[in-house]
């Protein structure tokens, strides 16, 4: 497939190579293509890799990912068309500083929904955005199995998303739909927590475990 990495920073210099490693071709979207530094980036990614406007990289794409921050996400969603029928993959969380040094929500529901919403004819899946760059780049950085959440409206996007991040060494699970995308994004916020107070000893990465639920329950119960 053909996949337009929207963003050429730390998430989508780490999403792009593994990306073309699996076989698939790679197209960087950049506001200023010419910025000095992006073709060591294209170089690293491979001998078929591009570097376009971000309007280039989405019109040919079969799938998109939104590897940027919030606000370049807003600023992107003016300019890469419909996007109908595609995969969105969306690795943004629309948090904003606080006034205590931590990160806040920016939106009352969240960038997917923002995004789902801007265009409608797309199919968005959100997925990656509690997991570190670094970790992208390289699963076996994180120590152990690292399981990516997604959600998303459509089950046939969710589960070509699945396939693929399972393919790059991940585990995943499917926690729902967009609407929980809020829950999602704002668990981001606790995982800036160490490296915005410069406690990095203290970082980690999201683990789920599925299968641990009472065997011989009959409904669920309310808590309290």
């Amino acid at each position: 497939m053909k996949f337009a990495i929207l963003g050429t920073g730390r998430v989508g210099g780490a999403l792009g190579p593994r990306l073309a490693q699996l076989g698939h071709d790679v197209v960087y979207g950049s506001r200023d293509p010419q910025r000095e530094g992006l073709a060591e980036l294209v170089q690293q990614t491979g001998s078929a890799a591009q570097l376009v406007t971000v309007a280039d990289a989405a019109r040919d794409a079969d799938i998109v990912v939104f590897a940027m921050p919030y606000r370049g996400m807003t600023e992107a969603l003016q300019t890469v068309g419909d996007l109908a029928g595609k995969i969105v993959i969306d690795v943004t969380n629309a948090l904003v500083p606080d006034g205590d040094g931590m990160m806040k929500m920016a939106v009352a529901e969240s960038a997917a929904e923002e995004l789902q919403s801007a265009k409608p004819a797309a199919n968005v899946v959100k997925a990656f955005n509690t997991v570190g760059f670094h970790v992208m780049a390289n699963p076996a950085a994180a120590g152990g199995a690292v399981t990516v959440p997604l959600a998303g409206d459509n089950a046939d996007a969710k589960r070509t998303v699945a396939e693929l991040v399972e393919k790059m060494g991940f585990e995943t699970i499917d926690v729902g739909p967009l609407k929980h995308c809020h829950a999602l994004e704002s668990m981001a916020i606790l995982y800036l927590v160490p490296y915005l107070t410069g406690q990095r000893d203290q970082a980690f990465e999201f683990y789920f475990r599925k299968g641990a639920s009472p065997k011989h329950s009959t409904g669920v119960r309310a808590a309290g």
